[in-house]
């Protein structure tokens, strides 16, 4: 789970980088940019800004991260566990109907069931999830067999939100799977940028390199991906043995994260030994 990255002009798009130069967290708030929010008003240091309110917004980007990382349960909790105060930049009931109908799609989504998803998915109110609602439509789209879909809703997912590295990675698929290896990498790298822990894109950045007969840069990014996979593989381990906030796994959940694990170190020494046969190691 890698935090958003700061309001510069590497990492926000200009509407978001203009309200965030005027000091407008507030704007930024209703937006659900609740991150970016807290640090601008850092920034700005707003004197009529109590503590209430960093709190608010700093337990609000937790929510934000969690959903971005698809852990769901953990940002209701989280959001649960908020006290709604009167603020005029949060309409706390469409949060909580957001975060609802995401805990419904997320699953309904890995699970393959467009039908469940797109109806908990047409039920959202709020602004917060937004790009999270077209990073999920998208996939849908592209289980489906439509790309062209899929590429339309990752971006306008990262149009509102650039630094969704899952939104990130979506797209930079499509492009490889259309030929586009070098618009692939440059979105693969991106979101390692924003979240270096987030082993999908070494992996797929390592498919990349390949295609472009870079052997030695997708050997590194493919073990990469692995030391990161079993990185987050152990952090789950310690939530759930020592009842963390990422909560206990146990049965189905814990072989899915060996499957994963057995997956990319197959995936790893089939690399390595087919660049070792053609003499490339």
């Amino acid at each position: 789970m890698g935090p958003e990255a700061g309001p510069s002009a590497a990492a926000v798009p200009d509407p978001l980088l203009e309200l965030a130069t005027a000091g407008d967290w507030r704007a930024l708030a209703r937006l659900g940019r609740f991150g970016l929010a807290g640090r601008t008003l850092r920034l700005a240091n707003a004197g009529e800004a109590g503590d209430d309110v960093f709190e608010t917004l700093d337990a609000l980007a937790e929510v934000e991260i969690a959903v971005r990382a698809k852990a769901v349960g953990r940002a209701r909790r989280r959001f649960d566990g908020l006290e709604r105060r009167s603020f005029d930049w949060i309409d706390w009931d469409a949060v909580a109907t957001d975060l609802e109908r995401l805990a419904v799609a997320v699953p309904a989504v890995d699970r393959r069931e467009p039908d469940a998803a797109r109806e908990a998915l047409a039920g959202m109110r709020s602004e917060a999830f937004t790009a999270e609602r077209e990073i999920l439509l998208g996939t849908l789209a592209i289980l489906e067999g439509d790309e062209t879909a899929g590429l339309a809703h990752f971006e306008a997912g990262l149009a509102r939100d650039p630094n969704h590295v899952r939104g990130l990675t979506n797209r930079g698929n499509v492009k490889l799977e259309a030929g586009d290896v070098d618009g692939a990498i440059a979105d693969y790298e991106r979101a390692i940028r924003v979240d270096e822990g987030f082993a999908n894109a070494h992996h797929n950045l390592g498919v990349a390199y390949r295609r472009k007969g870079q052997i030695g840069k997708s050997v590194a990014a493919l073990r990469r991906a692995q030391r990161h996979a079993a990185r987050r593989d152990a952090e789950d381990a310690r939530a759930s043995l020592g009842g963390g906030s990422r909560g206990a796994r146990s049965g189905p959940a814990s072989g899915g994260r060996l499957w994963r694990w057995l997956l990319i170190g197959a995936l790893g020494v089939a690399a390595y030994v087919l660049l070792q046969q053609r003499g490339l190691i």
